[in-house]
């Protein structure tokens, strides 16, 4: 009889613990579930931070969101979203996030050394970060590429948001080293090197003269300059 009531006993036991487990395995789902719902429908705002580099002697640059010493300088200011949707171009879509390009604008100026702030202003004014942008005069993508500039700049896709940061950033360094000063390469990204060499300056055509103010009022709020 003794044997009996402790299989009996041992049996009960066994069976608690099947539930208990059955019944942690179901809050393991449950928790996994609302974790992923968590992930997907709610929008948590990312953590911004400013990057600094700076060049050492054998020319290797160094980047940290924390700089050491007075050698590294301000390289990528982090933008809140209220910075750009205080000033949305109405010429394209609102409701974009200004950073998901960040990746790719970083790269292009890595490669051609030109400033990621002043990119990613050029980009703000010219798309307003809308990689499938087209302006009236047949301007394309992010940095807004006219179609006869496409085969120079390497542009199969003007609406793939890499190749066309890339084709841009390679063209705006090119008028960089032309004319050795920002707003002279801005106007001339904006109305062609031509008109820049005419008017020998920023022309008095009020619509340049206003990309080219817009362009950098974007630069110097990122920069705090």
């Amino acid at each position: 009889m003794t044997k009996i009531i402790l299989q009996g006993c041992n049996l009960f036991a066994k069976g608690e613990m099947m539930i208990y487990q059955q019944k942690n395995i179901w809050i393991g789902l449950f928790c996994t579930v609302i974790a992923v719902f968590i992930t997907i429908f709610i929008n948590i705002p990312s953590v911004r931070v400013d990057s600094h580099d700076f060049k050492d002697n054998r020319g290797v640059r160094h980047f940290s969101n924390v700089p050491s010493f007075p050698e590294y300088r301000l390289y990528l200011k982090s933008t809140s979203n209220n910075f750009f949707e205080s000033s949305l171009s109405e010429k394209f879509s609102t409701n974009l996030d200004p950073d998901q390009y960040d990746h790719l604008i970083l790269k292009a100026s890595l490669l051609h050394d030109v400033d990621f702030s002043l990119l990613k202003s050029i980009i703000k004014v010219e798309s307003n970060f809308d990689c499938y942008a087209v302006s009236q005069n047949g301007a394309k993508g992010l940095m807004q590429i006219m179609p006869q500039n496409f085969f120079f700049l390497n542009i199969r896709n003007p609406f793939d948001p890499e190749e066309n940061i890339m084709g841009g950033t390679l063209y705006f360094k090119q008028l960089l080293e032309k004319f050795n000063k920002i707003e002279l390469a801005l106007a001339a990204y904006n109305a062609g090197p031509n008109t820049v060499d005419k008017y020998n300056g920023i022309p008095a055509n009020s619509e340049i003269k206003r990309y080219v103010k817009k362009v950098m009022s974007h630069y110097k709020d990122m920069t705090g300059t």
